[in-house]
């Protein structure tokens, strides 16, 4: 299956004025997490999915090791289908289709992609969960099948190089864990005491995490280092409520965008947890069902049911370029993870 570039809409972002970023209720914390007899802890986040061991697929793989960076590629997933491809969208918005890839297991909900080139899958209906890795041409290798993941995690954020936040919302549950660059899974520690509901939580490679709760507009920042341990930074109220998709680009910038609306904004998230509000941004084409971004501030927009797509750029401080629409691509993607 192939797609081309997307997106039809010009872009112009601007975000809800808010200065003040998330308030959490209580420390984003992670909980026990069982991890059975696998070094390996899981959040979750309904969107990502992981291949059961026979079942990843092993599509094409580059002969030898490619090196593993800032990796400007993206991966898309179909759960319905289990069909799967690779593009590369170059720190210019350049977009490039790599390849298409069969025979993925079905019904991925979390798929997560780190800046060491990982991709983790988890299935929170069944424990499964997965890694592969992606190279800088869009080469993708399996790793590895990993069994015994708590059921039920509804976000899984990635941060720093390769440091995975799990989180149940309706327990407040959640715990850490790392994928080094060869793709191998471990097991950091569980966390509680997070407060319920967050409906987003994203990561950026500086470390930073920021929570939100698209229902009553509170927020929060926290930290995850390189070995996978979590600190609480402070909690943020006055965000808009019901923003729909929040991504993170680049060194700490992050992007908001209200899908019924198409309004939009961007801030930015530094090293040390640190919120700024940057500018909001009206104009944005309504109804994209998935942004991502890849390491270096490129973003891509995906209307799954047009098949429509865009692609833009946010620099390192947070302010936003349209770069060009896209069209062609297949619809139906549940699935796109930049890494």
């Amino acid at each position: 299956m192939k797609y081309k570039a997307f997106f039809n809409v010009a872009l112009s972002l601007p975000l809800l004025g808010l200065t003040t970023l998330p308030v959490a209720a209580k420390k984003p914390v992670i909980s026990n997490i069982q991890s059975p007899n696998q070094q390996a802890v899981i959040l979750t986040f309904p969107s990502d999915v992981i291949l059961a061991k026979d079942e990843i697929l092993v599509p094409e793989q580059s002969s030898g090791p490619s090196p593993f960076g800032s990796i400007p590629v993206l991966f898309f997933y179909n759960a319905a289908t289990g069909e799967g491809a690779t593009s590369r969208l170059d720190s210019s918005g350049k977009y490039q289709f790599v390849g298409s890839i069969s025979g993925f297991a079905k019904g991925w909900t979390h798929i997560v992609g780190t800046n060491n080139g990982d991709v983790f899958f988890y299935n929170a209906a069944t424990g499964e969960g997965a890694t592969a890795r992606i190279d800088n041409n869009g080469k993708y290798q399996y790793v590895g099948s990993i069994s015994g993941f708590a059921k039920g995690w509804t976000h899984i954020a990635s941060a720093h190089r390769g440091s995975l936040l799990f989180y149940n919302s309706r327990t407040g549950e959640g715990a850490t864990a790392r994928i080094d660059n060869a793709g191998k899974y471990q097991y950091v520690g569980s966390i509680s005491g997070f407060a319920k509901g967050w409906t987003h939580i994203v990561g950026n490679k500086n470390g930073g995490l920021f929570f939100y709760n698209a229902t009553t507009g509170e927020g929060a920042t926290a930290l995850l280092d390189n070995g996978g341990n979590y600190q609480f930074v402070g909690s943020i109220s006055g965000f808009a409520k019901d923003w729909t998709h929040i991504v993170s680009a680049n060194q700490g910038s992050l992007l908001f965008y209200n899908a019924p609306t198409g309004e939009g904004a961007t801030a930015r998230l530094d090293s040390a947890g640190n919120y700024t509000f940057v500018r909001s941004i009206s104009g944005f084409a309504k109804g994209w069902t998935r942004i991502s971004s890849t390491g270096d501030g490129a973003l891509l927009f995906y209307n799954a049911s047009t098949g429509d797509g865009a692609t833009a750029r946010i620099d390192n401080t947070g302010n936003y370029t349209f770069v060009g629409s896209l069209s062609g691509f297949a619809s139906g993607w549940s699935h796109i993870t930049g890494l």
